[in-house]
């Protein structure tokens, strides 16, 4: 190879590395692209995600009702909560957002929410609203009608934890808590 041919093969793996790495730098300095600021009502209030935001702030879609999974998870949340540092509980909050709308009242899903973990926060709104923010974070939930269940119904919802940073943007999911552990570590990382 002689040298002006060795030259162009230099510049063109030079300029493939440079747009290689430019693509590197913006697609890590994106915003999140699920998400965003919500507005949910607590206790009959108006509850805005970004005036209560913390550094991390941890979504879970359910209901007061569900039957296993809903208290499966918000049970191993609550024990991961316990063994938080008093430090760590300032930087982080817990979110249930109930999508049964026709049975859980603003106080019902904040009191079930609250018997896991005195802080834990219940949400609810208008079916709208909840479509819309449950959408926004990549969640879904399906109600079905069930005469075999005991409420005659049931909510498929996602069984996720979703992160969401000070602005209401998801950074990070945790799916089918089955132990603390689990979430602790993950809090590890994204603290």
């Amino acid at each position: 190879m002689q040298k002006k041919e060795f030259l162009i093969v230099v510049l063109i793996s030079m300029a493939l590395s440079a747009l290689v790495v430019s693509g590197v730098v913006w697609y890590g300095s994106k915003p999140p692209s699920l998400g965003g600021d919500f507005t949910l009502n607590h206790r009959g209030k108006d509850w805005n995600l970004g005036e209560h935001a913390k550094k991390l702030n941890l979504v879970y879609v359910g209901y007061a009702k569900c039957p296993d999974v809903c208290p499966m998870s918000l049970s191993y949340a609550s024990q991961a909560f316990r063994k938080l540092s008093a430090e760590d509980l300032e930087k982080v909050q817990f979110i249930l957002i109930s999508v049964d709308v026709e049975n859980d009242t603003a106080d019902s899903v904040a009191d079930y929410a609250a018997n896991f973990f005195p802080q834990f926060i219940g949400l609810t709104g208008k079916k709208e609203t909840l479509d819309q923010v449950v959408s926004s974070i990549g969640a879904s939930y399906m109600i079905e009608k069930d005469p075999k269940s005991y409420l005659g119904y049931s909510i498929a919802h996602s069984d996720r934890i979703f992160f969401l940073n000070k602005k209401g943007f998801v950074v990070d999911t945790l799916p089918g808590l089955r132990s603390d552990q689990a979430l602790i570590d993950k809090l590890k990382e994204l603290l």
